[in-house]
């Protein structure tokens, strides 16, 4: 992705909703957390987004706006608990998502 203009929010959704799907089962308690951080419509726009990329595409994306919303240790650790807070969010932290977590965690 070269040109890089989503809000920090449709980022966020984005994010959540990549993440959200690692374990093939974007759960109801899933969708209304995101839902509840970025808004109805915001989650619509970026979950449209997230349908048309390949997982590929998808990471690259995240990748692409890592000098844009998390440069810094601080905003990096802010997105990380956000990415632990989604994982629990339907009451179970598999052992998918606890991979994908350090994976995120040392490509970010």
């Amino acid at each position: 992705m070269s040109d890089l203009k989503w809000s920090y929010n449709e980022f966020l959704a984005f994010l959540l909703i990549y993440i959200a799907h690692v374990d093939m089962d974007f759960s109801d308690e899933e969708k209304d957390y995101v839902r509840t951080r970025v808004g109805n419509e915001t989650y619509d726009k970026m979950l449209a987004a997230y349908e048309t990329m390949t997982d590929y595409q998808a990471f690259e994306t995240i990748l692409d706006y890592k000098g844009v919303y998390y440069p810094t240790p601080e905003q990096k650790q802010e997105l990380m608990d956000k990415m632990i807070a989604i994982f629990h969010a339907d009451m179970e932290f598999n052992i998918m998502e606890k991979g994908l977590l350090q994976f995120m965690e040392r490509m970010m």
